[in-house]
Formats: C-alpha cells, sequence, structure tokens
C-alpha cells in the first residue's frame, strides 16, 4: 500500500469521526443524514459518475463488463454462506433474511466510489461505477426474492430501481461521451463542483448514521455479516478474477469493492419488507466501523 492509499483511508476516516463528533456535539442531529443522503444520491454521485463516464476511454468498456457480473457472484455466494448460517442457528424467516441482505449488499458507491477515486484515480472510479452496475441489479434481485416469500409490489422495486440517478449519471455520461457533445465551460465546472461535494458529504452523513447501541443488542449476527462482508468477500473477489483471469486495475479495483462493509440499502428492502430492521442496522453499522480497519489491510494485500 502507497502513501497515498494511506493518505487515503486516513482522510476517510477522519471525515466519518467528524461527522459522528457533529452529532454528539449537537451541531448536527442523526435525522439530518437523511438529507444530507439525498444531496448526495440525487446530485452530488451522479454528477461524479457522468463526469467519469463522460471523460473514459470508451475503448475500454467491453473489457469492463465481467466486473458486474463478479459482484453478482460474489453477493450470491456471501448471500448463501449467510443463509446456511442463519439456518444453522434456527432463526425465524425475517430474522434470516435481515441478516442475509446486508452480508450479500455492499457499499459500492457511498464507500466505494471514494476509495476506488482516492486510490486508483479516475480509471479506478470508472471500473467502482461498473461494479456498483453489479450491486443495482443485486438489490433488484433481493427486492424480487422478497416480493415472492413476504408479498408487495414488484413496480416500487424496479421504479426505485429504474430511476436511480447514478444510473443515470452512467448511462448519459457514456451518451455524451460517445457522441461528442460539448459540456461548455459552465456545465463543467458545476459539475466538478458537485462532485467536489460527494467524498466528503458522503463521510460526514455515514459518521451522523453510525450508532452502537442497536450493535450491543445484535453483536453475535452483526459479526458474522460482518465477517462474511469484509473477510469472506474479497478472499471470494480474488478466487473469481483469478478464474476468469482478470488482471491490472480491473482486478485490484474489483477485490477492493468486495471488500466494502455492508449497503445503507440493504435498510431500504428491510423497511419495505417488515424484517428486523434494527438487526440489519446493527449488520450495516458494525461493517461499517470494522471496514475503517480491514480496509487497508486489503489494500495492502492487492
Amino acid at each position: 500500500m502507497n502513501l497515498s492509499s494511506v493518505e487515503t483511508i486516513l482522510s476517510i476516516i477522519v471525515m466519518v469521526i467528524m461527522g459522528y463528533l457533529m452529532r454528539r456535539w449537537g451541531i448536527l442531529k442523526a435525522g439530518d443524514a437523511q438529507s444530507l443522503n439525498k444531496i448526495v444520491v440525487n446530485v452530488a454521485i451522479p454528477s461524479m459518475i457522468f463526469l467519469a463516464m463522460y471523460h473514459a476511454d470508451l475503448s475500454v468498456l467491453p473489457s469492463l463488463t465481467p466486473i458486474p457480473l463478479v459482484c453478482i457472484m460474489v453477493a450470491a455466494i456471501t448471500g448463501g454462506l449467510a443463509y446456511f448460517w442463519t439456518k444453522i442457528k434456527r432463526f425465524p424467516e425475517k430474522t434470516r433474511w435481515s441478516i442475509i441482505i446486508p452480508s450479500a449488499m455492499l457499499n459500492s458507491g457511498f464507500l466505494g466510489y471514494p476509495i476506488a477515486l482516492g486510490v486508483f484515480g479516475g480509471d479506478g472510479l470508472v471500473r467502482a461505477i461498473f461494479y456498483d452496475m453489479g450491486s443495482i441489479l443485486v438489490f433488484i434481485g433481493f427486492g424480487i426474492i422478497l416480493l415472492f416469500i413476504f408479498g408487495g409490489r414488484y413496480q416500487d422495486i424496479l421504479k426505485r430501481a429504474l430511476i436511480f440517478p447514478p444510473l443515470w449519471g452512467i448511462i448519459l455520461g457514456i451518451v455524451a461521451n460517445y457522441f461528442a457533445i460539448s459540456l461548455g465551460f459552465m456545465a463543467d465546472d458545476v459539475l466538478k463542483y458537485l462532485s467536489g461535494a460527494a467524498i466528503p458529504l458522503i463521510m460526514i452523513s455515514l459518521g451522523l448514521s453510525l450508532e452502537f447501541k442497536g450493535i450491543k443488542e445484535h453483536f453475535e449476527s452483526a459479526a458474522m455479516a460482518s465477517f462474511i462482508r469484509l473477510i469472506i468477500s474479497p478472499v471470494i473477489a480474488f478466487i473469481i478474477v483469478l478464474i476468469v483471469g482478470m488482471t491490472g486495475l480491473e482486478r485490484n479495483v474489483t477485490i477492493i469493492q468486495a471488500a466494502m462493509p455492508s449497503a445503507m440499502l440493504s435498510m431500504v428492502l428491510a423497511i419495505n419488507y417488515d424484517l428486523d430492521l434494527k438487526l440489519t442496522a446493527a449488520c450495516v453499522f458494525l461493517s461499517t466501523i470494522l471496514s475503517l480497519l480491514t480496509l487497508p489491510l486489503v489494500l495492502a494485500l492487492i
């Protein structure tokens, strides 16, 4: 792990701690994280993705198509491991899925983008975006599975995925790049300013969201989900990329993305299907905290 990687991880940790301390000191409230998340998801991240795809070398896109497939395979295997563990523990069905989802779904956007950009630069961010495309498909897949098990509206999951602003950032960025559409200095500057706000807002939002009370109540399950997500997942990704012959930047970004903590979106599914939200949140928060220790190790190994 080079000096740039160390600086990136330390900067991220400092910003997360800032968010947590601002909540503890009453400067911001935990509920403010929702407002920050809306700005990040609907404005800042789409701007960052658009610029990354707009300036990307489109000739390399065919070589990036295996990346989202690796994401889906890793999610299937980690979700399967969590399923068997919860079966062994004889948890009720809703409890099982409250653990399976955060074990399989990862934070490839909120935490994965900043790390990929900071450590690997713009080319790394493009590859992280492709990995996140797999995460979107995993989200849709879990929505369909839970729909069949617990009932609900498939349209809600499909609508959330189709109108997901980062997805349109990918599409519009590629289209504008392919047709060489000029943005003009004003649009380009605005997008740069907005994308520049993404990383600090994401980290502060994560810090505001951290909650330790629920972790103590569900520590065993959250620890298992974190172990699967942070340790087993990158090992699985390493084996898969080795088998398919993935090398270079694609290999490194894919492995580090697979090492990300549980996705915040897993709590959306927990809410929509009336799962154990406190349990899912405990898995998300504990894995996020521990990832600040495990991610530097994964970076050092790759």
